[in-house]
């Protein structure tokens, strides 16, 4: 949306403001959108023709040594580096290295991991320092950062923060774009917590497109043999994944697939109705799928019931982190469904986590810490939304 939507509007308008920096600092950020999405040659490209027409900018060279950084291209990034001048702001470097994170560049999770964290660390400690998030969210991200640094012995590099304040600049130009610090600290925490703690990609950007593609050739095999089963939970799965994508249109069609092979199975019509209420679909295609999901309700078994509810769990939160209506806190109702799924899967994985044996009585203490003060932060939420929806809960 940013990318195709909001970016040349926004360009425009500070480029006929006369705001040079703001606009590179505009064009900083949609490239790094660009390697957050996993499109992180479009984004190198974009640096460099940056760093071409800015040849007394810094940023878009260190953003540039970042990626490289992560992508293992060692050369090319040393050759960025080389053409910088001091004094060294190293904010940007930053940013770019836990957008590239984000982006599933392989560096992040294989090799990697300190500079990431160092990277992580001072974007969240300048949020923390400048009182820019609540005693909750301090001290989450506080138990975040330490089963961090306990998994990443390396210390953290102590750089300067002049990107925050130049970025929040640009993003002033327009109530559209979204705010930098509780932006950044979102993005910082993610990475922290996917590259340095649980050392697994986040699925998202060219990920979810690598999903896909494997996905696509399980369900051709599926379908050769005649797996009817399988091809119905495969042809799920390719919906949620288009979801996860944004491409929602195919997401639908992929749910009515299933629908029509076996139309008895609950699963497409709940799951539709859930795309279509939380990313305003049109009203005929949303009451299409209603109308057939009560029909189907009516028969279906409490085990259906269960395993709906983990796949609704999983579809909220893959609308909530790709479509940009369906986190909007001026909704309860969806703030509600999707803040209840998301607790619940993390709920979820901390209660497994608790079962282990090979975890120390500290780290034990720390998951219990975690799991406490989220299921209070979530709940406060949710009382929260349900006194701004008139106490419907």
């Amino acid at each position: 949306m940013f990318r195709d939507d909001v970016f040349p509007g926004e360009l425009a308008r500070a480029e006929a403001q006369g705001g040079a920096q703001a606009a590179e600092a505009l064009r900083i950020f949609k490239a790094l959108v660009d390697a957050q999405d996993g499109r992180l040659l479009d984004a190198l490209d974009a640096l460099a023709r940056l760093a071409a027409e800015r040849p007394d900018s810094n940023s878009p060279r260190l953003c540039a040594a970042a990626v490289c950084d992560l992508l293992g291209r060692v050369d090319e990034g040393d050759r960025w580096l080389a053409g910088i001048h001091c004094p060294l702001d190293h904010s940007f470097f930053n940013l770019a290295l836990v957008a590239a994170t984000l982006g599933g560049a392989p560096g992040a999770v294989a090799g990697s991991q300190g500079r990431v964290a160092s990277a992580a660390l001072r974007i969240i400690n300048t949020s923390v320092s400048d009182g820019q998030m609540s005693a909750f969210l301090t001290i989450i991200i506080g138990l975040l950062k330490h089963a961090a640094k306990r998994r990443c012995k390396d210390p953290p590099l102590k750089h300067g923060d002049g990107v925050l304040p130049e970025l929040d600049d640009a993003f002033a130009l327009s109530g559209s774009l979204p705010k930098g610090p509780s932006l950044f600290v979102l993005d910082a925490s993610q990475a922290l917590l996917s590259a340095v703690v649980l050392r697994a990609h986040t699925l998202s950007g060219e990920r979810v497109s690598t999903a896909l593609r494997v996905s696509e050739r399980d369900l051709a095999r599926a379908v050769e043999l005649g797996d009817a089963a399988a091809v119905a939970d495969l042809r799920l799965l390719l919906a949620f994944l288009a979801a996860r994508a944004g491409r929602f249109d195919e997401a639908l069609a992929r749910y009515e697939a299933v629908a029509r092979d076996d139309p008895s199975d609950p699963r497409p019509h709940f799951l539709s109705v859930l795309i279509c209420v939380h990313v305003s679909r049109p009203k005929e295609e949303s009451d299409k799928w209603r109308a057939s999901n009560r029909h189907l309700a009516q028969g279906s078994s409490f085990r259906d019931s269960f395993a709906l509810m983990t796949l609704t769990e999983e579809l909220l939160v893959a609308l909530a982190l790709a479509s940009p209506t369906a986190f909007d806190v001026r909704n309860p109702v969806r703030m509600r469904s999707i803040v209840g799924a998301a607790g619940s899967t993390v709920d979820a994985a901390l209660v497994s986590a608790l079962r282990s044996k090979n975890m120390s009585i500290v780290e034990w203490m720390e998951v219990r810490a975690v799991r406490a003060l989220l299921y209070a932060g979530m709940w406060s939420a949710l009382k929260d939304w349900e006194r701004e929806d008139g106490g419907s809960y």
